[in-house]
């Protein structure tokens, strides 16, 4: 019979996990050294305040690469500014319903406003650069008394992941370390004998703690009660050297949601971008090391003196001393400079070279693909040029959206339920009380936008038979091809009408065509027997 995990178990998978993942966190970093500097490290412990280590860096290309995929994919997915998610229902026969479209538009509204009033916006971009690095990134979703919900980008150190059967996230084992004074605060008079030693005698007040947080489903539970011992996502607190458990809470959703950049098969981590561009990176500090040195050699070349003759190794560093037989060399010249100084010309093109092929694997053209443009170009080549750059990044796109953004935002809906902040359900949608998340974010957008160039193409070419073959258009549905470039382009769904709206506009127009048609028939009528009359009476004068 299953049982839930005990705070033993859970402590030791923590460890088997860490210990699994020790040639990845090798791996992180190396990553860690060339392309996210003020991260935790993975594998190296350092005092406050000495974290930042540049001994690897001699050009800062590989700093700036992380921050513009991790801004681009902000700006253009989840952008602060603007809407990039909307809410539709699933039933096609309900979309149209307006009190269910209202609906859908206030609580997406509801949403964006939560979104905005927490740290969403502050912890996102830092998920975003994280998940580009390491290929893997973490993302907390809690309840807060202030601001209903809060987001935390977890350092991926400290987390340490599952898979189910579906190799989606299953399980996360995350360490945190706390003061005594923290610990106590969190957990109260739970908290193990030596927190309290501590606290009592007052030393030490900067020594840490550890605690693992595991998060998992929960595998016994009364499906008729609905405290938080019983719901379907299990939270523990556990005092990592004592094994105590501290804390359980309960979730009616899983309050993480994990990224994986790439993915494959069989591991439960990602691979990522910064992987592919770490060959190039570490040429480009070399090479930045080479014409540096080629560069002070020419600012201070080494010298040449006057001696017996000249003394082995020869060296050519910069203001460096060799020594020569007088009579060797031009006796006028008593100290020389000396060297082959090389093209230094020749070492930056490599460097830009270099650094455009980092640029490349980590979608640097992508997000700044207007920065090497030199020529005018129309709104079409624009958009045509953003979506190309756009589609390079659709693996990834899609799962930020369905592993990360769209459990984000149900949990966030879920959050929002439970503190009564959502409007009430409209009896259209009370037997069937459901919501499909949308993306129309400009990265979304992108993706899609094959579907509109199919449809654009499409009406294009049925518009050209039309020209020779006017009875060409009766084949197109022209409701049908207006939803359908609703949906793609998500427009304002006030934009357009319902079908009931519709039928009832086709209704006044028919029935005023028809009240037309009548008029006209009476006026023809009476026009008629006017003209009949007046021909009578011209034959009357005629034969009078």
């Amino acid at each position: 019979m299953q049982q839930e995990l005990s705070a033993e178990k859970i402590v030791r998978n923590a460890g088997a996990l860490k210990g699994n993942r020790s040639n990845f966190d090798t791996y992180y970093q190396t990553l860690h050294d060339y392309f996210y500097v003020e991260a935790p490290d993975s594998n190296k412990e350092y005092y406050q305040g000495t974290e930042l280590d540049y001994l690897y860096l001699l050009d800062a290309t590989s700093l700036d690469l992380p921050d513009i995929l991790a801004s681009g994919i902000a700006n253009y997915l989840t952008p602060s500014n603007s809407r990039w998610m909307a809410l539709e229902h699933p039933d096609r026969s309900l979309r149209d319903n307006k009190d269910v479209k209202r609906w859908m538009q206030d609580v997406a509204d509801e949403v964006n406003y939560t979104l905005n009033r927490s740290n969403f916006y502050n912890q996102i971009p830092i998920f975003y650069k994280s998940s580009g690095v390491y290929g893997t990134s973490v993302l907390m979703i809690e309840d807060d008394p202030n601001d209903i919900v809060r987001f935390y980008s977890m350092p991926l150190k400290y987390v340490h992941i599952t898979e189910d059967y579906r190799e989606k996230p299953m399980e996360y084992y995350m360490t945190f370390e706390y003061t005594a004074e923290q610990a106590y605060s969190k957990f109260g008079d739970m908290v193990d004998e030596k927190v309290k030693e501590t606290l009592a005698k007052g030393r030490n007040p900067d020594k840490k703690f550890e605690y693992i947080y595991y998060i998992g489903p929960r595998v016994i539970r009364e499906l008729n009660k609905e405290d938080k011992m019983n719901m379907p996502i299990r939270g523990v607190w556990i005092e990592k050297k004592s094994q105590k458990e501290m804390k359980e809470d309960g979730y009616l959703s899983m309050p993480c949601v994990a990224h994986r950049f790439y993915k494959r098969p069989k591991i439960a981590y990602g691979f990522s971008p910064a992987m592919k561009a770490l060959p190039w990176v570490r040429m480009l500090n070399t090479m930045a090391d080479t014409i540096l040195r080629a560069s002070m050699k020419r600012t201070d070349p080494p010298l040449a003196l006057p001696d017996s003759g000249f003394l082995a190794p020869l060296n050519f560093n910069p203001r460096a001393q060799n020594f020569y037989k007088r009579g060797r060399l031009d006796p006028k010249q008593d100290i020389v400079p000396i060297g082959n100084y090389g093209d230094i010309n020749i070492g930056r093109e490599e460097l830009e070279y270099y650094a455009n092929q980092a640029g490349k694997m980590m979608f640097k053209h992508a997000f700044l693909s207007f920065q090497d443009v030199t020529k005018q170009m129309t709104v079409p080549e624009v958009m045509q040029r953003t979506n190309e750059a756009m589609t390079m990044l659709g693996p990834a796109v899609g799962r930020f959206m369905s592993d990360v953004l769209q459990p984000l935002i149900e949990r966030t809906i879920g959050i929002l339920y439970k503190n009564g902040r959502l409007p009430q359900i409209p009896p259209a949608m009370e037997i069937n009380p459901e919501y499909d998340v949308k993306f129309i974010g400009r990265l979304a957008q992108a993706q899609k936008q094959s579907e509109l160039n199919n449809v654009t193409n499409a009406m294009t070419i049925a518009g050209q038979i039309a020209q020779f073959k006017p009875e060409a258009l009766d084949k197109i549905n022209a409701d049908a091809t207006i939803d359908e470039l609703w949906g793609i382009t998500n427009a304002p769904a006030d934009m357009i009408y319902d079908q009931t709206e519709v039928a009832e506009i086709r209704m006044a127009r028919a029935k005023q065509m028809a009240i037309m048609e009548q008029v006209q028939m009476a006026q023809g009528v009476a026009q008629a027997g006017k003209d009949a009359t007046q021909a009578d009476k011209n034959i009357a004068e005629a034969t009078a």
